[in-house]
């Protein structure tokens, strides 16, 4: 959390301060830009602030920089044995990977990941799919076999 401060009637107080992440679309001729802001939540905001979440932000909601993220990876592959080849994005496979495999739908995961077609999410993922595909064969076989 931030820390701000207030002043009643000449009695200064202080105050934890609490961020949510906006973003706006800025059209500027042939071509539409994101900015993003991070706001604090008892501010009124314009109602062409959209609220979006991300994965990774400070404890008082402002979110992390791509940058920042990316220097605090590399800072884990030089500290941490074994983590050599990670960096962030992994985490979005491990995700991903997990919840196809665990029975998550195809159409689901291509909107959370933002993709415009479930055949991209599905030709990156498809070895996540391939365990549920036995697992439905083995349990078709006990239908047919009548096990």
């Amino acid at each position: 959390m931030s820390i701000g401060s207030f002043n009643i009637l000449g009695v200064s107080f202080l105050a934890l301060v609490y961020f949510l992440t906006y973003v706006i679309s800025v059209k500027e001729k042939d071509r539409t830009y994101y900015e993003i802001y991070a706001v604090p939540m008892a501010e009124e905001k314009s109602e062409d602030y959209k609220e979006i979440y991300f994965v990774c932000t400070h404890t008082n909601g402002v979110f992390e920089s791509t940058g920042a993220v990316g220097q605090m990876c590399r800072t884990a592959q030089q500290k941490v044995k074994g983590l050599e080849n990670f960096h962030f994005h992994l985490l979005r496979h491990t995700f991903t990977s997990n919840l196809l495999s665990n029975g998550a739908a195809s159409k689901d995961m291509q909107e959370l990941l933002g993709h415009a077609n479930v055949s991209t999410t599905m030709n990156i993922y498809a070895h996540a799919t391939r365990e549920a595909k036995r697992t439905s064969a083995r349990l078709l076989d006990k239908v047919v076999g009548g096990e």
